[in-house]
């Protein structure tokens, strides 16, 4: 019987063999020592004894028998060898009594490579064994920038709390995340229970994972694993079935596509334009089918209360724009209060329950209830108002706001008599970082001695979001809050007295934003935008372009300046210019761009530098209100 499986492993060697070779690839076992001088290294550390997963096993350590195995582990030589005497000898005691004795590894980069026990490793491969007993020597590699050696450092950390090699991540972070998951700090030292948790869910997931074909993802189990507690509780693995894991893992499919893209969000600029029907019997028919539809149920879910929140009455006015637009054929409802750490899955729940076949959530803070939302719904269709999502199930938009920023520092410039004016922002996510460095580059077009001294809203220190004296002219808020109205919004001047003078501000109109979606799933190229773009996550990030976005100007403002606005407006609109297509620079003097090239929109997006000619930074994240961190981490690339 013992012989029976090793020919059956030799084939399998054989098998594997012939792909590497076809494949142009060295198709005998790795050996660490061909491939990492000792003087690349920053020592060793030994582990100790370890149950480590056979899966990492890689190669040996020296070359001395790495010949006799293909790149499997299989055995390579012929059935008629000592070597495979021992081999079935070896798998007859494992089937009998177990493999005892450890084998000797060393560990490099969250890899194995077997200096004592190749056999052993092999036989326990064929037998789809998941774990070996094994001592480690950890090799260090020497600490650099690059991201692989980055995550190494992360996962040295966490197996120092949780003495677990099951995990590996590809993306800078991520240790840190299933951490905090779980409930522990860095450096907090983990408990038997939550370890032997964490190491039964993992493998529990694997399991399944992998049956479904998850090895031929360009993702690390560890990432789709990450992926999937994010959407369903690591909790429920301990107890589902194997049925229901495999549907939840039907649902998460497409998610694991798009992370597995190198590229996995998509910003569209402008709406899809419904293609002309080929004739009028279609828009009648069309006509028809929309007319005779039931009312389209649509759900605004707000993170708290309308009357309390600018933000929520501007989109609070987008919702009555979309009642005014389609009349009949739409029936809106609002769901508020859907705190961001407390009920917003339940309030998303109770909307689909209520018969909502469109769900738009109003704030950043309510993106991942919204992809879980919407994976376990895949009928319904869900749009979080927020910048830089990760979801495929979810499409996000938002407004192109630089653009009107822009023109809000065309006018400060053009006004200022101090060659000083201020930019106060909110958050420092992506968007606001732009939307500042456009300010900034609009004001020095027209004033190129022009400083903008920018300032925080969110920072805990109120005396850094003090202005100087010699700042007259303030870019703010461009939302007002109904209940605590001011004048200190938009772009106004501040007068000797106290008084402010209003001069400009920007708009967005949601309501037409809301009317183009709701436009293009009636006319069904809402399909289309996946059809172009598979298996990546969707961003609307409209602008002037698309009707969504203004500039209002004070009827004081000099005629020579509302000119240029009108005119650099009529530019951006026919999408002759961009603001950002400029020679400018940023603070430590790197220049960004030459006149005449362009940035791509994802390099527009996620800008984390200022111009030249801001005065201020970017604060860190523990310089921020406590209730803004977790925005920042969403939105802003913190972690």
């Amino acid at each position: 019987m013992s012989m029976e499986a090793y020919e059956a492993a030799n084939k399998l060697a054989h098998k594997a063999y012939r792909a590497a070779m076809n494949r142009g690839e060295y198709p005998y076992l790795k050996a660490l020592d061909d491939f990492l001088p000792y003087e690349k290294t920053a020592g060793e550390r030994y582990i100790g004894i370890v149950e480590i997963p056979l899966y990492f096993i890689v190669g040996t350590k020296t070359a001395g028998r790495q010949n006799s195995f293909a790149k499997n582990f299989m055995p390579l030589l012929n059935p008629d060898t000592e070597f495979a005497y021992k081999w079935a000898n070896l798998q007859d005691a494992q089937l009998e009594e177990g493999i005892r004795d450890p084998i000797v590894v060393y560990e490099y980069m969250h890899r194995f490579y077997v200096m004592e026990g190749n056999k052993r490793v092999s036989v326990l491969k064929s037998l789809n064994a998941v774990t070996i007993s094994a001592k480690v020597t950890r090799i260090i590699p020497k600490k650099t920038d690059e991201p692989l050696n980055k995550i190494y450092y992360e996962f040295m950390d966490f197996y120092d709390d949780t003495r677990l090699y099951d995990i590996w991540f590809s993306q800078e972070g991520s240790f840190k995340k299933l951490k905090k998951y779980y409930g522990y700090e860095p450096g907090q030292r983990w408990t038997e229970e939550s370890r032997m948790s964490l190491h039964s869910e993992f493998l529990n997931f694997r399991k399944e994972y992998k049956a479904k074909g998850g090895d031929k993802l360009n993702i690390t189990t560890g990432d789709a694993f990450l992926a999937y507690i994010d959407i369903f509780p690591a909790w429920e693995l301990m107890t589902a079935d194997s049925d229901t894991v495999r549907e939840n893992l039907t649902k998460m499919w497409d998610e694991f596509l798009t992370i597995s893209q190198n590229k996995a969000m998509k910003i569209l600029l402008e709406p899809q334009q419904k293609e002309k029907p080929a004739s009028g019997l279609t828009v009648l028919k069309n006509k028809l089918l929309i007319d005779t539809k039931k009312k389209l149920k649509i759900a605004f879910i707000y993170e708290n209360s309308v009357a309390n929140s600018a933000w929520n009455y501007a989109h609070e006015m987008g919702r009555m724009h979309l009642e005014q637009v389609f009349g009949e054929k739409v029936q809106t409802a609002v769901y508020e209060h859907a705190e961001y750490t407390d009920n917003s899955e339940d309030i998303i729940d109770l909307a689909i329950q209520d018969g909502n076949k469109i769900i738009f959530t109003v704030a950043a803070q309510l993106t991942n209830a919204s992809a879980k939302a919407a994976v376990k719904h895949p009928e319904i269709k869900i749009l979080n108002c927020s910048t830089n999502s990760k979801y495929r199930a979810i499409r996000t938009y938002y407004c192109r706001i630089y653009e009107s920023k822009f023109l809000l520092g065309i006018i400060a410039g053009a006004l200022s008599e101090t060659n000083d004016i201020g930019y106060m922002a909110d958050a420092p996510i992506f968007s606001a970082i732009t939307n500042a460095n456009a300010f900034a580059l609009g004001a020095q077009m027209v004033n190129p001695r022009i400083h903008v001294h920018l300032r925080w809203s969110s920072v805990k220190d109120e005396a850094k979001k003090v202005f100087p004296d010699s700042v007259h002219l303030i870019s703010e808020k461009d939302w007002i809050n109904p209940k605590n109205p001011t004048r200190k919004y938009g772009l106004y001047r501040r007068n000797a007295d106290g008084s402010v003078d209003n001069i400009a501000a920007a708009m967005c109109h949601w309501g037409k934003l809301y009317e183009l979606v709701i436009r293009s799933i009636m006319e069904n190229t809402w399909k289309v935008d996946v059809e172009k773009n598979k298996n990546r996550a969707l961003n609307y990030w409209w602008g002037i372009s698309a009707g969504v976005l203004e500039v209002v100007c004070s009827q004081k403002l000099p005629d020579g300046t509302k000119m240029l606005v009108d005119m650099l407006t009529e530019n951006i609109r026919s999408r002759i210019f961009n603001p950002f297509e400029c020679t400018w620079t940023a603070q430590d003097g790197t220049v960004i761009n030459e006149a005449g090239n362009h940035l791509e929109p994802e390099d527009i997006f996620k800008m984390n530098y200022l111009a030249e000619n801001i005065i201020g930074g970017i604060p860190a994240l523990d310089e921020l209100q406590e209730r803004v961190q977790e925005f920042v981490r969403l939105q802003g690339g913190f972690e």
